[in-house]
């Protein structure tokens, strides 16, 4: 897998909606064990692990697959690179 921390979750909510508006497909799915459905019946509760939850509102999974070519990585390169240009120029 391959995941880009960002430095936080506003900017990761815009990353992957510029990305998603290029038809790529970068996701979140990252949820501290701690938060999960078992672990709260155990007692884990929010702010029990305050990095795990930062990183988990930052995190994004890039897209990857088995048929995914040199081209489909180099747009996906292209839309990363362009997002953060914007970010630093605005």
């Amino acid at each position: 897998m391959y995941q880009l921390l960002m430095p936080d979750l506003a900017t990761r909510t815009r990353f992957i909606a510029a990305l998603g508006g290029q038809g790529i497909g970068a996701v979140f799915h990252y949820l501290p064990l701690h938060l999960s459905e078992y672990a709260r019946r155990w007692g884990g509760r929010p702010g029990d692990c305050p990095v795990s939850e930062s990183v988990s509102d930052r995190l994004v999974r890039l897209p990857f697959y088995t048929g995914m070519t040199e081209a489909d990585q180099s747009r996906v390169i292209d839309a990363i690179t362009a997002f953060g240009a914007s970010s630093a120029s605005g």
